[in-house]
């Protein structure tokens, strides 16, 4: 049984854009904007994330992503927050092109 060639021709897969041009907030590089343009989930994640001000239309900033699935540390106006790999997948943005002064 040969497992340890299963990923050999896996290279660097560009993030997926839905027909609306999104990608998930897991999807972005680290120091790259993107506008919050909806989220998935049930009520309560919708409510979790809106109260920490996750709302449709707010600009996120990816500071930081841990290996292997783990946190990512996001900036939300003006506030650094961390959230685990799967709900922060339930996050959609529209990336934000880079502006020479930043």
């Amino acid at each position: 049984m040969q497992l340890r060639h299963r990923r050999r021709n896996r290279g660097k897969q560009e993030p997926y854009l839905n027909s609306e041009g999104e990608i998930s907030l897991t999807d972005l590089q680290e120091g790259a904007k993107g506008i919050v343009t909806r989220t998935t989930g049930g009520l309560e994640v919708v409510r979790r994330l809106s109260d920490m001000g996750l709302t449709p239309g707010c600009e996120v900033k990816l500071s930081r992503k841990c290996s292997f699935r783990g946190p990512i540390e996001i900036e939300v106006r003006g506030v650094a927050l961390a959230l685990g790999y799967g709900l922060a997948s339930q996050i959609f943005v529209q990336r934000l092109k880079a502006n020479s002064n930043d």
